[in-house]
């Protein structure tokens, strides 16, 4: 088959969400390198968009396709295409395709020793919810995180959402349920970066001080909670750095000893910690 020299990029909601940026601009300049055009186009979620979406871009006779996903739960094609195929941020299960997804495991490993090796040995995660809303990367998140914890005789309070959604509002809620059912509250890990937000409003209301009376740990280090202060301790997610592998594997003609691959997390070591007043 003739090359094109061009890829296509299938997203379920990352182009109207704020990780397109980091997630796209990876994939663009990894594509430009390797002298190739990337058609991007947005499904919405709607799985026959995603089916047209892809036979248009076979029709463009696209050298390999990236199959983006926000949510980390995608539908893969049911038949065999004829070009590569890679999942960026989502599992592609136990088929013949590859996936790039965020190091979860590590990431979570590295929150929770923070907080240990500050001296914590109560802490409430932010956030968690009924398993059946986990997708792959939340699963490996909490999963990993309860696994460190406990592992070192770590307390661990749960403090579920009451809604399966991840925003300020659920910060809020779920931050002052701890104060109000679950004290003393004295480290937190906050599933994302938008309940913390909300969590640090809630302590405000409480009269608690960051990081004197709580240390707040989360993830993602988003732009958008840059206003925070203090300036918030997070595990960055590495999407620019997936886009651009996600391109990568796809254009590469050399074989993967796996077919996930984990794209590493960092802890940004910022000022809402502090070591345990108590030990």
């Amino acid at each position: 088959m003739e090359k094109s020299a061009t890829l296509g990029f299938v997203s379920d909601r990352i182009a109207s969400t704020r990780y397109a940026g980091p997630m796209i601009r990876g994939a663009l300049r990894a594509a430009r390198e390797q002298d190739h055009t990337l058609f991007v186009t947005e499904t919405e979620g709607d799985l026959q968009e995603q089916e047209r979406a892809i036979e248009a871009l076979l029709d463009r006779q696209v050298d390999a396709l990236i199959l983006a996903t926000v949510t980390g739960a995608i539908l893969m094609p049911e038949r065999q295409l004829p070009v590569p195929l890679v999942v960026l941020n989502g599992s592609a299960g136990p088929g013949e395709y590859l996936s790039v997804l965020p190091d979860e495991e590590g990431g979570g490993e590295q929150a929770a020793s923070h907080l240990i090796n500050l001296g914590h040995r109560r802490v409430h995660i932010l956030g968690t919810s009924e398993p059946q809303y986990w997708t792959v990367p939340v699963r490996r998140r909490i999963e990993s995180l309860l696994s460190a914890f406990l592992g070192a005789g770590v307390e661990v309070v749960q403090i579920p959402l009451d809604k399966p959604v991840w925003d300020f509002e659920a910060g809020l809620d779920t931050a002052t349920r701890a104060v109000e059912q679950h004290s003393p509250v004295s480290a937190v890990v906050a599933l994302n970066d938008a309940l913390a937000a909300g969590a640090y409003e809630a302590f405000r209301q409480a009269g608690l001080s960051i990081p004197d009376d709580v240390s707040v740990v989360s993830f993602d280090d988003d732009d958008i909670v840059s206003f925070l202060r203090p300036q918030l301790t997070t595990v960055a997610l590495p999407f620019e750095t997936m886009g651009r592998r996600a391109v990568e594997m796809a254009l590469s003609t050399a074989p993967f000893p796996a077919r996930e691959h984990l794209e590493k997390m960092h802890l940004q070591l910022r000022h809402s910690t502090r070591p345990a007043r108590n030990g």
